[in-house]
């Protein structure tokens, strides 16, 4: 459906012109637009612009626009309406949520436009005709791909269709329209892993350098699968032999290719209680926000921050996080002038349960309760654990957590950067030695 005006700015050339919020925008240049993404590429570049707007009340107006090239035109248009998720995957995180929490937590999206603008992992089995046209005129890059496994019939079991046995074949097709694709793997032992796993990495060897990276990562479960499929969880034993076995591919795939390609998430290593890799084997950490080389990231920017302009806090200070991460944030504080003013409280996950145990979902009460017996002046919760809109999963709020726990509570940027400038009234930087 083509794309509403949802906001004009004053001043500007959509309100020269006469544009209004509601208005639908239908054509640009005589070209239909569907969406947003659509706009801004008909529009990038043009000098004129001949639109076809629907007025709210119905009425059609051409307007022609002339401008300098790209010059903003002042409007924002309302957001993609994402496409659902036809599969069933049998580790879907989205099954495995509490009851009663907000809609939007429920949605299971699967659209290449939110894989282009956000990063979101698509699967490849809703892609229409129609979307591979555009896929192939405006070549959307980089996308991100779910995976699993190139053979057929592991890949349909796991992601519960029959659709997505032709993964592989869909993925060449997608980089042989010139578009990057960074792929994701979850690992649920004994199926996809051993073997399998061997042959889907070196089924998309060849593909390299249009397939840029690989993530691998553990399936994630909770304590709310009953009914589902009994998956079997990461214990500490297996993640030390599936690391052992990926290291092996590893270092073949980088001989082979003369770049890193291959990587593992920060919680095999975790999980299997081994050191992380050097930060140059993540290369130029292309899978990061899938929580590649996040840790090892931040260990490395904290040993290059500059404390000079550090103000010490005068009493103490509670500094939140999930358990996965917690030792290593409390080795860099006590490595740091902060040691014994600033202490670190893991937060035990009571929400989804044992299993989960990053900071990204922890739940306002689950804080609460963890700090409820902490002696400090001070909470410091890191940005991660809220939505955009300042929300825990809960629907509870950083304000209200203060309120509960009748302490001062601050979110902070979970980098060592952010942390670091609560503590110091100038901007805090990296040193470049």
């Amino acid at each position: 459906m083509a794309p509403v005006i949802k906001r004009v700015y004053p001043d500007s050339i959509a309100f020269e012109v006469g544009l209004e919020e509601g208005d639908r925008i239908l054509r640009v240049n005589g070209r239909e637009l569907e969406d947003p993404l659509d706009f801004s590429f008909h529009t990038s570049g043009e000098e004129v612009l001949e639109l076809l707007v629907e007025k709210a009340q119905g009425e059609l107006w051409e307007v022609e626009i002339e401008r300098e090239p790209d010059e903003d035109l002042g409007l924002v248009l309302e957001d993609i309406v994402p496409k659902r998720c036809p599969c069933k995957c049998i580790f879907c995180f989205m099954d495995q949520m509490p009851p009663g929490m907000r809609a939007s937590l429920y949605l299971k999206d699967d659209d290449y436009r939110l894989s282009f603008l956000y990063g979101n992992y698509i699967t490849l089995t809703n892609l229409t005709e129609k979307d591979w046209r555009r896929l192939e005129e405006q070549r959307l890059s980089p996308l991100y791909v779910s995976l699993h496994a190139t053979d057929p019939k592991v890949r349909s079991f796991i992601m519960g269709t029959p659709r997505a046995a032709h993964g592989y074949s869909l993925l060449k097709r997608l980089v042989s329209l010139g578009i990057k694709v960074h792929l994701q793997v979850v690992i649920c032992p004994g199926i996809n892993d051993g073997e399998v796993f061997e042959k889907t990495v070196r089924d998309v060897v060849p593909l390299y350098p249009q397939v840029a990276s690989i993530a691998v990562v553990p399936v994630g479960i909770t304590r709310f699968r009953q009914g589902l499929y009994p998956l079997l969880p990461v214990t500490r034993e297996y993640a030390e032999d599936f690391v052992r076995q990926a290291s092996f591919i590893q270092k073949e795939v980088h001989h082979k290719l003369g770049s890193p390609f291959l990587f593992l998430s920060d919680e095999w290593y975790i999980k299997a209680g081994l050191p992380f890799p050097p930060l140059d084997h993540y290369g130029d950490l292309p899978q990061l926000e899938d929580g590649v080389g996040m840790v090892p990231l931040f260990l490395h920017e904290w040993r290059k921050l500059d404390f000079s302009g550090l103000q010490i806090p005068t009493g103490p200070l509670a500094l939140v996080t999930g358990e996965a991460f917690a030792p290593y944030l409390a080795s860099c504080i006590e490595s740091s002038p902060l040691r014994g003013k600033a202490s670190v409280v893991p937060i035990r996950n009571r929400l989804f349960g044992p299993h989960v145990t990053v900071a990204g979902l922890l739940s306002g009460r689950d804080i609460i309760e963890g700090l409820k017996d902490v002696p400090c002046r001070e909470v410091i919760i890191p940005s991660v654990a809220l939505n955009d809109d300042g929300l825990f999963l809960d629907d509870l709020t950083p304000q209200d957590v203060a309120v509960a726990l009748h302490k001062k509570v601050e979110v902070v940027e979970a980098t060592p950067v952010g942390l670091a400038s609560i503590f110091s009234a100038k901007p805090v930087r990296l040193q470049t030695r």
